[in-house]
């Protein structure tokens, strides 16, 4: 919580001010219905004191303060802040996760959409030294969180990613889009304010005018960069061909891990959200269930094998074990990340103040405000 420049780290403490005069209050009235008293003082003191003022009322004042200093001291105040930076070896991650439309299917348990956020959170809880980002696609793809180590984060931005239409208004399944703009997110930086579904200008502008790269042996070189594409499979949408994709990111070194969500060999019926956001079974013109085909995984393992990655499926219970111990394998660079923010604690300056005002308090009482009972 920040009041002009002043910074309280706990401020639930604060919500009890209000009720320190009410308190005061009725214990001064308290007090004034079981004593009588005579003030003994300097008479011309109180003959010059307006009528509407008691010099009965002066500890009362400062008891109130000395309340209210103890509870802004309790709040912790802070001002003035300084960012604690350090160097920690960490992995490049960028996950794209497809959110089209036939991830609302529930081959997965409760939807294809919705397992995949689950074992990417359950993936975030364990994943060490990496800093994340995360890309969602359908027919294009937006940033939903640039690369950071706040992982917490990442999953706070995961839980509100949705299936088209409703996050992206466009379906489709782009896959080599999606990875070119996860590969351009990865190495020039693009944060979440660049334009929504920008891809990578240079990497298409090379790929349109010279061709498919071909990886050189210094290109080729492993280094602490990985994309993981968590898709139902299926390219249907985009300019750019998966497999071209991914010998773009093959040619800077950069690993693809793949994993499959959904059935690997039936056909399941199709989903679509209706209006109300309720699922909807998917018919053709004759009234007739459309069904979905199984994954890809053929043309996911062959993603994985261009880039020197590995491919999985998500019905795998190994799964999150096996992608663990290959990004956990991967080389690391020394970034510098911000570890927390210092501040100057200021509630000792509170509570010394409390203190003079309590010494003044019991000194009035003694001297110049003393009563007889």
């Amino acid at each position: 919580m920040d009041i002009h420049g002043l910074h309280f780290a706990d401020p639930d403490w604060l919500l009890w001010l209000p009720a320190v005069p009410a308190l005061l209050l009725l214990a001064f009235w308290h007090s004034r219905a079981r004593h009588s008293t005579l003030m003994v003082g300097n008479p011309r003191l109180v003959a010059m004191t307006p009528a509407f003022f008691s010099p009965q009322l002066v500890p009362w004042l400062f008891r109130f303060l000395v309340m209210a200093l103890c509870l802004l001291a309790a709040a912790r105040p802070q001002a003035g802040q300084k960012k604690v930076e350090e160097k920690k070896p960490v992995t490049d991650l960028y996950v794209t996760l497809d959110v089209s439309g036939s991830m609302v299917t529930d081959d997965l348990k409760p939807s294809r959409v919705e397992a995949a956020k689950k074992l990417l959170s359950e993936f975030l809880d364990e994943v060490q030294n990496v800093r994340v980002g995360l890309t969602i696609f359908a027919r294009i793809s937006f940033t939903q969180c640039p690369l950071t180590t706040d992982v917490a984060m990442v999953k706070k931005l995961l839980q509100n990613v949705e299936p088209a239409p409703q996050s992206i208004k466009l379906d489709g399944t782009a896959i080599g889009d999606a990875l070119v703009a996860s590969l351009n997110r990865l190495q020039s930086g693009v944060t979440a304010s660049a334009p929504a579904g920008a891809t990578a200008p240079s990497v298409l502008h090379k790929l349109l005018g010279l061709g498919t790269p071909t990886p050189s042996p210094e290109e080729s070189k492993p280094n602490s960069q990985a994309i993981l594409l968590m898709t139902d499979g299926g390219n249907n949408a985009g300019i750019v061909d998966p497999l071209t994709a991914a010998r773009i990111v093959a040619s800077r070194g950069i690993k693809i891990y793949t994993i499959g969500l959904g059935s690997l060999t039936r056909r399941v019926p199709a989903f679509f959200l209706g209006p109300n956001g309720k699922r909807v079974y998917a018919l053709d013109q004759n009234g007739n269930l459309i069904y979905e085909d199984p994954v890809d995984m053929g043309l996911l393992k062959e993603i994985a094998r261009i880039t020197g990655g590995k491919a999985y499926n998500a019905s795998d219970d190994n799964t999150l074990k096996s992608v663990l111990q290959d990004i956990a394998h991967l080389e690391k660079k020394d970034v510098t990340v911000t570890t927390h923010w210092e501040y100057n604690e200021l509630a000792s300056y509170f509570l010394l103040a409390a203190f003079i005002l309590l010494v003044l308090d019991l000194g009035m009482e003694m001297t110049v405000l003393r009563t007889l009972p």
